[in-house]
Order: structure tokens, then C-alpha cells, then sequence
């Protein structure tokens, strides 16, 4: 089998057979495993083999195994071998050997070479070629035909029906020129400056009438030596209208009659928010550091503390704390001595006697001495 290099879309066949008896053909098997070695390569497993079954009912035993990994071989090589070594758990292995080579020229067409070395070229880029058209001088073919010019003794026959893409006027014998610079300077080239124009080119008579008034009115105008233009009040631009008093004022939000007036009303109103802003600091300052400060605060450790080992929390002389060690050794410490007269009680971590009790032939205390430090 001989599959072009960088080829990924060629299947080889292989039987099936019982690896028993090394005849029996198998039908119906998966999960196959398929190592590969090129060119004497590391020998590789196949990442995700493709092994189909042809068919189990006409042709038992038959698999194909489409040739997809590590296909390319090395740029310096025109050909090299690859060993496919197939296995499967119910199968006898199965191992193929294939050759991977160079094309050297595409598919599609047959390049034929005479016995002179000669080759025959039928087309050049899908488009069919003739003699004539590749010689050492290409010919033109006399005709009136797509790609073909009238030829008389060698002079072509020119019936000029455009000129620059524009169709010539025949019937009144009109050639349309297309001026492309005068004076040797192109068209379309370079800004338009004062000399362009010769002088007196352009004149009031070369306008028509009341052309420049459209551009610019003839009524006076006052200008500055630079750009400006000083308009007198009233006077010039129509169109603008004049904010009296009133309207300024309206136009800034102001609803009394000048900005004094505002002005002390705000002040009005700061003395207000003042006297209010007084009147609450006035108790606040009245308030005792503690609690208010921060460093007053207990804190959840402190408060813990204060809970588990203040006095005669559980009864007197005993704490929380205290009681809950007893209480703990009592229930789910080690326990021993529970058949004779003296039974002792330990505690979790099993250190200590927390509870040592004398008790009498009926298991009543009468004797009890406590440890919950």
C-alpha cells in the first residue's frame, strides 16, 4: 500500500482472526488498539483509531483502518516506511506495513514525456493550449472572433469605434480627445494660487447679476483689520433679541428682584440649619463616655469569657466553665471502678480524674471529689 505523504483520508484492510486457532474469522469487535512506528520512529499508540467492519454477513472478519496520524514524512525524504501493528483482545495481531512517498506532481492529470524528454503540455491553468499558443513567438490569429484582429499582410485593419472608453460620434466624424495634461503639467495636480489666474481674468462683468450679493450682502459692514466683524448693537445681524433684566434673571433661576435679596434669604436659612445642627450637638455632647466609645465595647471573646468563668455561674464555686468540664467527663469520658466502691470518671482527652466517687453496695454516693481545673 503506498499513500501520498500529508495524506489523512486512506484506509488499509486486514482480516480478523481467532487468537486461538489463527483462523476462525471474528466478527462484530471493538475497542482496538493501534501502535505506529515511521521511519523506524519511537513506536507510538494511535490517538483515536477509526476501525470499521465491512460487513459481518458477506465479508466476515473484514476491517479497514482509515490512516490518519503521522502521515507526513520528513522534508528530506522522498519516501518512507510506517508499520501499523493492530491488537485487539479477542483477535491474533494484526501488522501492516505501508509506504508514504513524495508526489511529484499533483493529481488530476497525466504528464506525458516524449523520447526526447519532451513534455507534452495540454493546458496551462485548467485553460487547453496549442502550439501556437506557447511558441517561441506568440502568433495572432487573423479573424474577426473573440481574441482575434483583422490581419492583412501583416497590418491590422483598425476601425476605430472608441477612444478612451467612449464611443467616437461617426456620424458627424467627431474625434473626442482626452487631454491628460497641458504644457507637460497633469490635470487635477497642484492648488490654485493667485498667478494661476492671469490678471484681470476674473471681473464683476464675468458674474452674472447679483451673483456676489448672494455670497455677501452690499449693506454696510464694519470689519477689523484682522477677521472680525464688530456688529453695533441693533444694528448688522438680525435675528438676535436682547435679555433685559428680568429675562436674565429668569434665565439663571433667580426669582427675586437682584442677587442681594437672594443672598439673605439664604442666609436666612443657614441660621435655621445652624441652630438645629446646634441643638443636636448640644445632647450629644452630653453623652457619657462609656459606653459610647469604642474601646468600651466588649468583644465576642471578651463576652465569652465573661459567660464561661464568671462566678457561681452554674451554682456557688462553680463556673460555667467548671461545670461543663465535669458534665463532659460524667457523660463521654472513660469511666472505671463502676462494680466496686470507688468509681472515677475521666476526662475527654483522658488525662486526669475529674469525678472520684465512694459509693456504697447500691450505687448511691456518699463521697464525691471534684477536679475541674
Amino acid at each position: 500500500m503506498r499513500i501520498p505523504s500529508g495524506k489523512i483520508d486512506q484506509n488499509i484492510f486486514f482480516v480478523a482472526v481467532d487468537a486461538t486457532d489463527l483462523k476462525t474469522r471474528k466478527t462484530g469487535l471493538t475497542s482496538f488498539t493501534v501502535y505506529r512506528s515511521r521511519n523506524g520512529g519511537t513506536t507510538t499508540i494511535y490517538t483515536t483509531p477509526t476501525i470499521v467492519e465491512l460487513s459481518a454477513a458477506n465479508m466476515p472478519g473484514v476491517y479497514c483502518l482509515l490512516v490518519d496520524e503521522d502521515t507526513t514524512i520528513a522534508s528530506t525524504s522522498d519516501a518512507e516506511e510506517q508499520v501499523l501493528h493492530i491488537t485487539q483482545a479477542s483477535m491474533a495481531p494484526v501488522t501492516r506495513v505501508i509506504e508514504l512517498f513524495r508526489r511529484d506532481t499533483t493529481s488530476g492529470r497525466t504528464a506525458l514525456i516524449d523520447a526526447n524528454g519532451r513534455v507534452d503540455v495540454a493546458a496551462i491553468a485548467g485553460t487547453a493550449q496549442t502550439a501556437r499558443d506557447i511558441g517561441a513567438s506568440v502568433l495572432l490569429s487573423s479573424g474577426t472572433g473573440t481574441g482575434q484582429v483583422s490581419l492583412a499582410a501583416g497590418v491590422v485593419a483598425s476601425n476605430m469605434t472608441q477612444i478612451a472608453g467612449s464611443a467616437v460620434n461617426t456620424a458627424s466624424a467627431q474625434l473626442g480627445v482626452n487631454v491628460v495634461n497641458a504644457g507637460g503639467t497633469a490635470w487635477n495636480s497642484g492648488a490654485i494660487t493667485a498667478n494661476t489666474f492671469a490678471a484681470g481674468a476674473i471681473t464683476a462683468a464675468k458674474f452674472a447679476a447679483n451673483a456676489l450679493d448672494a455670497v455677501w450682502s452690499t449693506a454696510t459692514r464694519i470689519l477689523t483689520a484682522g477677521t472680525n466683524i464688530v456688529l453695533a448693537k441693533g444694528t448688522g445681524v438680525t435675528g438676535f433679541n436682547d435679555l433685559d433684566a428680568p429675562g436674565v434673571r429668569a434665565a439663571i433661576g433667580m426669582a427675586g428682584a437682584n442677587l442681594d435679596t437672594q443672598l439673605a434669604a439664604l442666609s436666612a436659612n443657614d441660621n435655621t440649619i445652624n441652630n438645629n445642627v446646634l441643638a443636636v450637638k448640644n445632647k450629644t455632647d452630653n453623652l457619657p463616655a462609656a459606653p459610647a466609645a469604642v474601646s468600651d465595647i466588649p468583644t465576642a471573646a471578651a463576652n465569652a469569657t465573661a459567660l464561661l468563668d464568671g462566678a457561681a455561674g452554674v451554682e456557688a464555686g462553680m463556673t460555667v466553665r467548671q461545670g461543663l468540664r465535669l458534665f463532659a467527663a460524667a457523660l463521654l469520658g472513660k469511666a472505671n471502678g463502676l462494680a466496686t466502691s470507688t468509681v472515677k470518671f475521666r476526662d475527654t482527652n483522658d488525662t486526669k480524674d475529674r469525678i472520684s466517687a465512694q459509693v456504697d453496695a447500691d450505687g448511691n454516693r456518699y463521697s464525691v471529689t471534684l477536679d475541674p481545673s
